[in-house]
């Protein structure tokens, strides 16, 4: 699958290349899952697209579908493995988000119904028109840009 070169000073891409070495549990062609060293969770699990894009919105639609297609079984795997009551599957894309390594991943988190992760986050309410004006805005930038062509 085409992506960008890797970075040099990459952690995950150091992984792709086994420069540093990980315990895989699955390889694709164009993806490694492997344990996170420092887990929520024992059995929790990163899939690391093997092309390096910082953010999940640079991912070829293509290397996200692979990915997508895999998570399935690592759950599944995750939760046997674990004996997990549940499990999460997280995307943290940018700082603000909780993101630390630039290169685009998922984590599988084994859960737990006596563990110490704190859920749910807390939630607000859309207030007047709020919710149609945000659906207006997402919609508008879903729309194919005519300048792009």
């Amino acid at each position: 699958m085409s992506g960008n070169a890797h970075e040099p000073s990459c952690l995950f891409c150091k992984i792709v290349r086994g420069d540093i070495p990980s315990s895989k549990v699955l390889e694709t062609e164009d993806a490694i899952a492997f344990l996170d060293i420092h887990p929520v969770n024992k059995g929790h699990v990163l899939v690391v697209p093997k092309h390096h894009h910082p953010h999940l919105v640079e991912l070829p639609e293509a290397l996200a579908a692979h990915v997508g297609s895999i998570l399935p079984r690592l759950c599944r795997a995750v939760q046997a493995a674990t004996g997990a009551d549940g499990f999460n599957v997280i995307i943290n894309n940018g700082t603000a988000a909780g993101q630390t390594v630039d290169h685009g991943h998922w984590h599988i988190i084994p859960r737990f119904h006596d563990d110490p992760v704190e859920w749910p986050w807390p939630h607000s309410e859309y207030v007047g028109d709020e919710l149609g004006q945000m659906r207006f805005r997402i919609e508008r930038e879903l729309r194919p840009n005519p300048n792009d062509d």
